[in-house]
Formats: C-alpha cells, sequence, structure tokens
C-alpha cells in the first residue's frame, strides 16, 4: 500500500508558511482601555506601575479612579460628641479636594511619560463604583490591587478585589500585594 501523504513534509517556506498559523496585531490581545482603581497606597502605586507597563505595550487609555466613600458619622447621646452636619461637609470636601490633588499629581506624572491618561472621582462603595465605571467606559481590562487582610478583617471588611472580579464585565488582573516588600523590590514606582 502507498499513501500520497509524505512522512516528511517539505519544508520550503511556502509550504510552511501555508501550514503555520497567522500572526496579526488583531490575534494579540490588545487593551484599548484600562480602568485603574487607585486609593494611593504604596500598593496602589505598585498597581498604576504595573499598568504603566501595559500602557507602553498597547498604548490604550489608562483611567484612574478614584473612590471617595463618604465616612459614616453616627451620632451618639452625647451633645459634646455629636458632629454638625457642617463639620461633616466640611471634612468630606476636604478629603475629596485632597483625592482630587493626588490624582491630578499622578496623572501628570503618567502624562510625562506619554501615557494617555484620564483621572475620575466617585463618591460611593468602592466595587460599585468600580463595576459601575468599568461598565459605562466600556473597559477592556481592570487592573486592581488586593490588600492582605486575612482572618477577622478580611471576613468584617471583605475584599474589594474579590468583588470585583465576581461582577467585573471584563477581565480582571489583581497586583497582590506582598508583606514587607517595597515597591522598589517588586514594581517601580511611576516618576
Amino acid at each position: 500500500m502507498s499513501t500520497d501523504t509524505p512522512l516528511n513534509p517539505p519544508t520550503d517556506s511556502s509550504t510552511a508558511k501555508e501550514r503555520a498559523p497567522a500572526h496579526s496585531k488583531e490575534d494579540a490581545l490588545i487593551y484599548r482601555s484600562i480602568l485603574v482603581p487607585v486609593d494611593f497606597s504604596e500598593n496602589s502605586e505598585k498597581v498604576v506601575s504595573y499598568a504603566a507597563r501595559l500602557a507602553s505595550r498597547d498604548d490604550p487609555t489608562l483611567h484612574l479612579l478614584h473612590v471617595f466613600q463618604a465616612p459614616f458619622f453616627g451620632s451618639t447621646p452625647y451633645q459634646g460628641t455629636r458632629l454638625k452636619i457642617d463639620q461633616i461637609k466640611s471634612y468630606e470636601s476636604a478629603a475629596e479636594q485632597q483625592a482630587k490633588e493626588n490624582l491630578e499629581e499622578l496623572l501628570g506624572r503618567l502624562q510625562n511619560k506619554g501615557i494617555k491618561v484620564e483621572a475620575y472621582v466617585q463618591t460611593g462603595y468602592p466595587f460599585e463604583q468600580i463595576i459601575e465605571v468599568a461598565s459605562r467606559l466600556k473597559v477592556d481590562l481592570i487592573v486592581i490591587g488586593s490588600h492582605s487582610h486575612t482572618g477577622l478583617m478580611h471576613l468584617l471588611l471583605g475584599s474589594t478585589a474579590e468583588r470585583v472580579v465576581q461582577h467585573a464585565p471584563c477581565p480582571v488582573l489583581v497586583v497582590k500585594e506582598q508583606i514587607g516588600q517595597s515597591t522598589a523590590g517588586g514594581a517601580e514606582k511611576v516618576q
């Protein structure tokens, strides 16, 4: 019995090209829009640095998001410890202004590196706002940091990153916080 299929196929370039899968830029994962929630912590710097490296690869727009969670000031039965509404509003206003200034500074550093970036401040619960903004902007990827809450703290606070992973409308890349390691050891700071 003879077969027409050779055991050792020819290796000339035209035949190899016909058999090799075509890899084009369209086949690769390309991120055009990346959401990066920030809380201005040391780990947040690491997350921004990671997202900046992704931005240097695909040239997407980075969307920096800081979610300002308005503090709950419950009233107490003691007249001397009650905060007045104007004191609460003053505190919220100052905290929101500080967040905007921090975002502007971060925005400037990224723009100086040639990265397309936009910044947003939202008020509410972090994971809800992250999901809402990701959906509204139709981002391709969320790059978020995790915090090392364990045991009772994790049970009480939950994990924003965990909730985002569960409910996000797109892939989520979680940059793990490493205890005892500075950003210099893990990732470069954006400067």
